[in-house]
């Protein structure tokens, strides 16, 4: 029932993976110091976090955020996120994915009705840090801890207790919710969708020798407009982004094929050896070699 993060993505960056099954849409993972980073990607399940040790870095959307132990965050359907280290510090993050169907039932209920239409279609909702220190959202964690604690445990009725706790945090959402007005704006919002246009372009065309101004021109705006929706919404360049999302492939590839070393930097758009292999140990902390032996022997 419990899985480690490993992200699998279709071309615009949204997770394809099915969590838990259709009658029971719901999937617990661990994340651990050496399972970080995630990579950005999005679904269109709900997501609750909660940090046991340690302390990570959440970016939801536009904003970028240290989650400290015994703190969380809640992701709604359909946002870019992405996870880092914040340190070398021992870490370890646990999260629940699961369908807003597991606690609405079907549209036409009181539960999609009252409980979850209103959480998953606030545009201006991307998600919410969480802190234990707020009388609500510990009560709010206290709730995902107990979900995930059933579902790992699977004993009797589980499946019951981890609707229930789950249920318990939507309406913890909707009551706080209500009557309150958003912070994401409209620019903001279509910043996101623009996000995942471009990051598509760059994982199609990662291998190739492409520019800021390409990367622009997949969305018709201007190189200017292109850098401040990078920056705004994942924190960095888009030359730095594409240059992290090729030293990913990078490792993919040393992991799960034999290509030469040299091979595999000319497939990641790295045409210069010695910048490939100084790229790659700046990031992994050490060659492309030695990293390929590394995982061949764990």
């Amino acid at each position: 029932m419990i899985g480690l993060c490993d992200c699998v993505t279709d071309d615009r960056r949204r997770e394809i993976k099915e969590h838990g099954s259709f009658a029971f849409p719901v999937a617990c993972y661990v994340n651990r110091t050496g399972s970080v980073p995630v990579p950005w990607h999005w679904h269109d399940e709900l997501e609750v976090v909660v940090v046991e040790k340690g302390s990570v870095l959440i970016q939801i959307g536009s904003v970028r955020q240290e989650v400290a132990e015994g703190n969380g965050c809640f992701i709604n359907a359909g946002v870019l996120h992405a996870v880092e280290k914040s340190s070398d510090d021992e870490m370890e993050e646990r999260s629940i994915v699961f369908h807003p169907r597991l606690v609405g039932g079907s549209m036409d209920s009181v539960f999609w009705q009252k409980y979850v239409l209103p959480v998953v279609s606030d545009r201006s909702l991307p998600g919410i840090y969480l802190d234990a220190a707020v009388s609500w959202q510990k009560e709010m964690l206290s709730y995902i801890r107990t979900a995930w604690e059933v579902c790992a445990m699977e004993k009797d009725d589980y499946e019951i207790a981890a609707r229930n706790a789950l249920s318990r945090c939507l309406s913890l959402l909707h009551r706080q919710q209500t009557g309150q007005k958003g912070g994401q704006t409209e620019k903001a919002l279509r910043q996101n969708e623009r996000i995942k246009t471009m990051l598509k372009f760059v994982q199609d065309h990662f291998d190739e020798a492409i520019t800021v101004r390409q990367i622009a021109e997949s969305v018709s705006v201007s190189e200017s407009e292109c850098m401040r929706c990078f920056r705004n919404t994942i924190g960095v360049t888009p030359i730095a982004y594409l240059k992290s999302y090729r030293l990913q492939c990078a490792s993919e590839l040393l992991k799960n094929t034999d290509f030469p070393v040299s091979d595999i930097g000319g497939r990641c758009g790295f045409f210069e050896m010695s910048y490939f292999s100084r790229a790659f140990r700046e990031v992994y902390g050490v060659t492309p070699s030695r990293y390929r032996a590394n995982a061949q022997r764990d």
